[in-house]
């Protein structure tokens, strides 16, 4: 009987030796996967440094949690890029040496991935204009060149229809009586040109985007409206098809400045890796140049909530909450996260408490070794 029983225990030893390494794995913490993408914080404000505020405070700003931050190009007149440069005003290079120098002669040891913001903006072109549309094109030559120049990673692409709403094919249609399939043909059309053109001058760019395939689509996010963008998806198409083979399209998923759970921001990758796919016209040229990201609005919903310095409770993101949301935001995001703010000033330490900085570095340093 003894015999018999130790019988019956040998395999159950062994059964407990090969178990036993799982049973460690599961309770001990996650490694962070061998040659994994370091996940990035991005700065964005409501009033985006031009470069004499980054050559001034980037010794200060180098402190901050970020790993690069978005700004904007004004000329020597002090006339802001961004919201000329969807139209008839042509820029020169020459307008922006003084970017170029001020950024040249600031050291960036941590803020490696800077961003120059463009709009949409003021969008008052014919799609079906050449001449017209050839401003444009000259215009995001001379940004990605600029971002080239200052040693910046890429450019902020705000699709958001500020003024007029270029890609509202019920809008476009009125002012500009083409049917829909030739807008869709053209789009496609000036979406490779407006790559091609930032490419001529910056092949390998990163390009993060306010919005991408999810705003063209007909049903809309709850609570987050953004209004009709159907003709940005074509205008996407064209993009994809022409890019340079090392550009990156990031999809900076706006949608995600209110999120509140953890699942919200598992759902909308799910969205932009799997089901954006069936939006495209190229599945293959999509899986290889479109990441995942979020923004989160440090002061979100200012109407409602305002921002107390001081009862933190007061606020949409308490700093625990502020937290969780954005190490939520670094585990589901491919490379990404961006910090817009209203009323904080990320740069200055002004109308912002240190919790939030805390809480910031706190959800960085959790996204490193998840």
């Amino acid at each position: 009987m003894a015999q018999n029983n130790s019988r019956l225990l040998i395999p159950l030893i062994w059964m407990s030796i090969i178990l036993l390494p799982s049973v460690l794995c599961a309770q001990s913490p996650r490694p962070q996967k061998q040659g994994a993408v370091e996940k990035k914080l991005i700065e964005w404000s409501a009033v985006e440094p031009d470069s004499r505020t980054v050559r001034k405070l980037a010794d200060q700003f180098e402190r901050s949690p970020f790993d690069g931050f978005v700004y904007r190009a004004t000329t020597k007149t002090g006339e802001q890029m961004m919201w000329h440069i969807w139209g008839d005003r042509k820029y020169k290079i020459e307008e922006f040496s003084h970017v170029i120098d001020d950024f040249q002669s600031t050291n960036f040891w941590k803020l490696t991935d800077r961003f120059l913001r463009v709009n949409v903006t003021p969008g008052t072109v014919d799609w079906f204009d050449d001449n017209a549309w050839s401003v444009v094109l000259c215009n995001f030559q001379i940004a990605a060149q600029l971002a080239r120049e200052t040693g910046s990673i890429g450019i902020l692409f705000d699709t958001e229809q500020y003024n007029i709403r270029l890609f509202d094919s019920e809008e476009m249609q009125k002012t500009y009586p083409y049917n829909p399939r030739e807008y869709r043909a053209k789009l496609r059309q000036r979406g490779r040109e407006w790559i091609e053109a930032i490419n001529s001058e910056y092949p390998d760019i990163t390009i993060l985007m306010t919005f991408g395939y999810r705003a063209a689509q007909q049903s809309e996010i709850k609570n987050f409206r953004v209004g009709n963008y159907k003709y940005l998806a074509p205008f996407l198409d064209g993009i994809l098809s022409a890019c340079d083979e090392r550009t990156k399209i990031i999809d900076g998923w706006e949608y995600a400045y209110g999120y509140r759970q953890e699942c919200q921001f598992r759902d909308a990758r799910r969205v932009m890796k799997h089901q954006a796919k069936d939006w495209t016209a190229n599945r293959c040229r999509y899986e290889k140049h479109v990441q995942a990201s979020f923004g989160l609005w440090t002061d979100y919903s200012l109407r409602d909530y305002g921002w107390d310095l001081n009862e933190h409770s007061k606020n949409y993101h308490t700093p625990f909450e502020f937290e969780n949301r954005v190490r939520a935001a670094l585990q589901h995001s491919d490379h990404y996260v961006w910090i817009y703010s209203g009323t904080p000033n990320w740069w200055t330490g002004e109308r912002l408490p240190d919790e939030y900085i805390e809480a910031l570095k706190k959800a960085k340093t959790a996204a490193q070794v998840e």
